[in-house]
């Protein structure tokens, strides 16, 4: 079952993993504009996944390597959990963000290439829903600090 909005989303999803695949190569600041720009696309495009039922009755285990990135001095911020509760911000790391959303993509696109395309889309749309879509809504805020502060 293809679908415009399940191709649109690998290719975005393709473009995020080249990204991180090759991070360390160029310098910090194109990376983090790069990263910014990549997270809006996907985020955006994940919006638009259909909702799918996964036809299959266990959590399918995909096996990847995930890079190691080095975001030196943006990686670690505070974060407020619960935007609704007034509670003490915590120490948490880009890195985190970034290579979570980058598992979960991954495990999608593995499914996509399997010519599994049905539970590709239900997988991407699943944990976007549940996690790596809390994690690139903080990393989007990050980015858009840490480009800020350095172009002033």
């Amino acid at each position: 079952m293809k679908n415009q909005a399940g191709i649109e989303f690998l290719q975005s999803a393709q473009r995020y993993c080249s990204l991180i695949d090759t991070f360390d190569s160029k310098p910090i600041n194109e990376n983090l504009m790069s990263l910014l720009i990549s997270l809006l696309d996907l985020y955006t495009k994940a919006i638009h996944l259909p909702d799918i039922e996964s036809e299959s009755e266990e959590a399918v285990d995909v096996f990847l390597t995930v890079p190691q990135i080095n975001l030196g001095q943006y990686n670690d911020y505070w974060e407020v959990f619960n935007p609704y509760q007034l509670e003490e911000p915590v120490r948490t790391s880009l890195t985190d963000d970034i290579l979570d959303i980058y598992k979960d993509v991954k495990q999608g696109i593995i499914l996509y290439e399997k010519n599994d395309i049905s539970e590709a889309i239900w997988e991407w749309k699943f944990t976007f829903t549940i996690h790596w879509g809390s994690h690139s809504v903080d990393a989007i805020r990050v980015l858009h600090s840490a480009i800020r502060v350095d172009s002033y």
